[in-house]
């Protein structure tokens, strides 16, 4: 077996590793959209703004049987890299995990990084039988990572909480927010709050519980914000977004965001919800959520889900969410190693 980095210009290699990443969510992620091709190769050629990337292949007798991405910040968390292993379900239990973890290390001394970082997921209780997220808990244990972090994966469903309830919530929040207003944007920040937005980005991480997980505050300026955003639409992602601005101030107080991809926009990923520290108090989450949701739905009505995930001590959040009608589902746990 060899394992190659590929070359994300070279569309023959991007194929074979599209066909490892579709055969393991086919097993693993049947629930999320399915990747296609075209959105793993716009995912290939357009990194983030501030992260490296690696994409090596396994391939045994002329197939591919497993991949490994690498990704590596560059303006920030200088000392982390994150790795995440595939491996198809036909070609599991053979070592080729074991390898890819091996290239990895590998890779990770060489970049000068000391905290490998993975994640898993880990079925609800009850459910282990059933699931087929055992492996990789499993993988990531026997290679020695140490579990850092949990967070909650939930899944909002249209109808689990009715209409006539979410309109209550919003209504309800709204009485305690006197002195904000509403913006409302699709794919850019308007310019006036792009650099307010980016400190509330900076803060995500720094105001959310991170467990043992070895993070810094990300820099985030209005630039960065500004190539995410063009990355994003090369990707072809769909973006919505809510944010309140307290008036007396003009600062984007709080702000949330959904994303989807373009041709199945019946799903969306919860991304950013936050809050500025000096704005608490004012039911600013719930309102950004809920009317976020309603902003999505006025062009995609079609939407039946959405996902997230939260530090599962996070319990703030974790309430609003449940509220909205979001329900467990699994838990992503993050792994570390300190190399």
């Amino acid at each position: 077996m060899d394992i190659n980095q590929i070359d994300v210009r070279d569309d023959a290699a991007v194929a074979a590793w599209h066909q490892v990443h579709a055969a393991a969510a086919a097993h693993d992620r049947a629930e999320f959209p399915a990747p296609t091709l075209e959105r793993d190769t716009g995912r290939l050629r357009n990194p983030w703004p501030g992260e490296a990337n690696e994409f090596w292949l396994a391939v045994d007798g002329g197939e591919p049987v497993g991949s490994l991405q690498i990704h590596m910040p560059t303006l920030d968390n200088l000392d982390n890299i994150g790795v995440d292993f595939t491996v198809p379900p036909a070609h599991r239990r053979r070592g080729i995990g074991r390898a890819l973890y091996g290239k990895a290390v590998e890779r990770a001394r060489f970049h000068h990084r000391k905290n490998l970082q993975t994640d898993a997921t880990q079925a609800l209780p009850g459910t282990e039988a059933d699931s087929p997220h055992g492996p990789g808990m499993a993988f990531a244990a026997k290679m020695g990572f140490r579990r850092v972090l949990d967070e909650a994966h939930r899944r909002w469903v249209s109808g689990v909480v009715s209409e006539e309830e979410l309109a209550r919530q919003l209504a309800e929040a709204w009485t305690h927010a006197e002195g904000y207003e509403l913006v409302t944007w699709r794919d850019r920040v308007p310019e006036r709050y792009a650099a307010d937005l980016a400190y509330l980005d900076s803060r995500v991480m720094m105001e959310s519980p991170i467990g043992d997980l070895a993070f810094e505050e990300e820099k985030i300026d209005a630039d960065r914000v500004r190539a995410g955003e063009e990355v994003a639409h090369a990707r072809g992602h769909l973006h919505f977004a809510v944010g309140l601005v307290h008036r007396e101030s003009d600062t984007l107080a709080a702000y949330s965001a959904l994303a989807s991809d373009q041709g199945d926009e019946w799903h969306a990923w919860q991304h950013n919800t936050i809050a500025s520290s000096a704005h608490r108090g004012h039911r600013l989450g719930t309102i950004v959520k809920l009317e976020n949701l309603a902003f999505y739905r006025a062009t995609y009505p079609q939407l039946r889900a959405i996902d997230t995930s939260n530090a599962a001590d996070n319990a703030y959040m974790i309430v609003i969410n449940e509220r909205m009608g979001f329900r467990w589902a699994d838990t992503w746990v993050n792994w570390q190693q300190e190399l």
